[in-house]
């Protein structure tokens, strides 16, 4: 057999016609394809996923990745088969924009979108969808658990009320805009309303951290959030706040509480929440690139920060935003679906002149 070096073979090409170059071109894809294969893959196939029958037939190739035919029944399958990333049609981009997320600053969805080379929208439903496999992240606490609450503004963004509204089509807003308080100098309500989303935050002395988004400032919220993040035999340390006695005594528990108003930080050299306020100074400075995403998005974003905080403090390597995507399963594009018209809970006169927003 005689050996064919690549400086014969890249001597013939130009004398090729146009018909066998592109034979050529394609058998050169398929042998890279081969040879970038796991061994798995290029051994004996996997277990089919819809009936686990094992040693597939080969099937070819579809979208870059091989193909498998089940000999039990029947049907064709891919490594990515009831994966999210079964239909996806970038999965190179995809994957990128996976790895960027975990990045120490991850761009925004238009910069990342012209990087990649794909639509901003494109990007905003990735992001949406690979971040709903990490929204109920979160560890148990253990030991000392600091728990504090941190808030953020409500947001509409995306919706149309506004717009509707100096139409004349809708109703009026349940509140001036954001930005109309520094514009026309409106005054800010005083303390926390119902417009400050609180988001309650469990960390223990390990960097254990659980945090989820609170529907309201009661007890029955606060209540969930703690009996579900703190291990029987954990110590509770917050703030002086009266919910966190309440629920020690209804649940028989001990808390330790420091007055921070009074200026109190640390209380016996061992009782603190600094830990808490830390990862939300960490948590706000992360956020505040976005420029406030919309409310009903924001346990997104919790259980995006929890992952990359956790990730910050236990370097594992990977992609395990990726990972958990995957094992996410496929889910429905909700991104696609209209979103029913947000009408005032209360409402309200702004007696605000009709121009464009």
């Amino acid at each position: 057999m005689v050996a064919v070096t690549p400086a014969a073979v890249l001597a013939a090409v130009p004398k090729l016609a146009l018909a066998d170059l592109e034979r050529l071109a394609k058998a050169v894809d398929q042998a890279i394809q081969d040879k970038r294969a796991p061994p798995a893959l290029v051994g004996p196939g996997p277990a089919c996923p819809h009936c686990r029958t094992a040693d597939p037939w080969r099937w070819g190739s579809a979208g870059g990745t091989r193909r498998w035919r089940c000999r039990g029944c029947r049907k064709t399958f891919t490594e990515f088969t009831g994966t999210p990333l079964a239909f996806a049609k970038r999965r190179p981009q995809l994957l990128a924009a996976a790895a960027d997320m975990l990045a120490d600053k991850p761009r925004s969805c238009r910069k990342l979108a012209r990087a990649l080379g794909v639509h901003r929208m494109t990007v905003w439903r990735w992001r949406l969808r690979m971040l709903r496999a990490v929204e109920e992240i979160g560890e148990t606490a253990t030991g000392l658990a600091e728990a504090d609450e941190t808030f953020f503004r409500e947001s509409r963004k995306g919706s149309r009320e506004w717009a509707l509204f100096f139409k004349g089509e809708g109703p009026d807003p349940p509140r001036p805009r954001w930005r109309d308080f520094d514009r026309k100098k409106k005054k800010l309500p005083r303390g926390l309303s119902r417009w400050q989303i609180p988001v309650l935050t469990l960390r223990d002395r390990t960097g254990a951290t659980y945090a989820r988004r609170l529907p309201n400032l009661k007890l029955p919220a606060f209540a969930a959030v703690l009996d579900a993040a703190m291990a029987s035999d954990a110590v509770l340390c917050t703030d002086g706040g009266a919910v966190y006695r309440r629920w020690a005594r209804q649940r028989k528990r001990v808390v330790e509480q420091v007055n921070t108003r009074r200026g109190i930080r640390v209380r016996d050299g061992v009782y603190h929440i600094q830990n808490a306020n830390a990862f939300h100074s960490r948590f706000k400075a992360f956020m505040a690139p976005f420029c406030g995403p919309a409310t009903r998005h924001l346990p997104l974003y919790v259980g995006w920060m929890v992952l990359r905080d956790r990730l910050r403090a236990d370097e594992t390597g990977g992609q395990p935003l990726l990972e958990r995507f995957l094992r996410h399963g496929r889910q429905a594009d909700l991104t696609r679906q209209k979103l029913p018209d947000l009408v005032s809970p209360i409402p309200v006169q702004l007696s605000l002149p009709l121009t464009t927003p």
